[in-house]
């Protein structure tokens, strides 16, 4: 008996210290779930802030972003830019350069043939033609190329006759010393290239005297001068900076030494007054035109006043007939008619005709 109450107060006793330890595990665990609980709570109160601070964040970087994408296109542009002026830079070298041998080329080639007389003319008779042209003036009307002159001893061909609107032409050699300018050009001594440029005048000099020897004035018809052409400003130049009376005494020899700056004025004022020729001869030709003119409109006038004349005669006639035919013939029908004659159609008297023919406004003057 005592012994079943003492298993019985045993199994009383340990159920109760079993609910009590399951009380206090179920406490714990309640109290690490609850622990749980509020650091997830935390830790989504930490995220919601994050994400509300990295959405305010990004509202804020915003233009920033926007303008390093701005800057990054602008970067790209400026790369392909720079890519294509550089391929346009370098194109551009290239081109200069050929342009720079080209013309290298062209002036070797071009002092080449300065050492030759025959090709200097042509070079001087290329020149002046092309300020023929500029000038306005036109081969075989304004001016003749090549053309051979008989003079008073002997037959003189220059290079270019140019004809004046009065009368008379003007003789132009195109041929021009250039050796002694070229190698002074070249010429890396001061003392020698100064030589060089007193045997360039001396040259020119020589050429003029060439010129009045070829007695160009027999063929001019009028004009006592002949015209030495220089292609280059700088050959004229140089000879008067070596010869400063180079200028006086061709003058004096009646030699006119013409660079492309004074022919082309001196072309100018031949075109010039070529127009004024061709307005005169039109002028002219107009005031012949309008007398011609007005000697026909007289005899027009003449013929319109024996119109005029035999209208008002044939007005005074008609008038003069149907007074008549009234005061004759249509008596006797008026009284016929009243004698009971009756006609299939009535007669009546023609009209006379009372208007007067306009008189001409020198005659109404008069």
């Amino acid at each position: 008996m005592n012994s079943g109450l003492w298993l019985v107060c045993g199994l009383v006793i340990g159920i109760g210290v079993g609910v009590a330890l399951a009380s206090l595990l179920a406490a714990r665990r309640v109290a690490l779930v609850r622990g749980q609980l509020v650091a997830t709570q935390q830790q989504a109160e930490r995220a919601v802030s994050a994400a509300a601070g990295a959405a305010e964040l990004s509202v804020l970087l915003a233009p920033v972003q926007a303008g390093v994408d701005a800057l990054s296109r602008n970067a790209a542009d400026a790369a392909r830019h720079r890519a294509a002026a550089d391929a346009t830079l370098e194109q551009q070298l290239n081109d200069m350069r050929d342009q720079y041998r080209a013309l290298s080329q062209a002036t070797g080639a071009i002092a080449t043939a300065m050492t030759s007389g025959q090709s200097r003319g042509q070079w001087g008779e290329m020149q002046l033609e092309r300020i023929l042209e500029s000038a306005g003036l036109l081969p075989g009307v304004h001016f003749d190329r090549q053309v051979s002159v008989l003079g008073e001893e002997a037959s003189v061909r220059p290079d270019v006759l140019i004809r004046l609107p009065a009368g008379g032409r003007i003789p132009v050699d195109a041929k021009f010393p250039f050796d002694a300018y070229w190698l002074a050009l070249a010429e890396k001594d001061p003392i020698q290239a100064g030589a060089l440029m007193d045997k360039h005048a001396k040259d020119v000099s020589a050429r003029v005297n060439e010129l009045v020897s070829r007695k160009y004035a027999q063929v001019a018809q009028g004009v006592d001068f002949a015209v030495m052409f220089l292609p280059f400003e700088s050959l004229l130049s140089a000879a008067i900076q070596a010869d400063a009376t180079l200028l006086e005494r061709a003058f004096d020899k009646r030699v006119v030494i013409a660079t492309p700056t004074t022919m082309l004025a001196l072309l100018r004022t031949i075109a010039f007054g070529f127009d004024r020729k061709l307005m005169q001869d039109n002028a002219e030709e107009i005031r012949d035109h309008g007398a011609q003119m007005l000697r026909r409109l007289g005899i027009l006038a003449e013929h319109l006043a024996d119109l005029r004349a035999g209208l008002a005669g044939a007005v005074s006639a008609y008038n003069k007939f149907t007074g008549s035919f009234d005061s004759q013939a249509m008596v006797q029908a008026r009284r016929m008619q009243e004698l009971g004659v009756h006609a299939q159609r009535a007669l009546h008297a023609p009209e006379t005709i009372d208007e007067q023919l306009r008189l001409p406004r020198a005659d109404q003057a008069s």
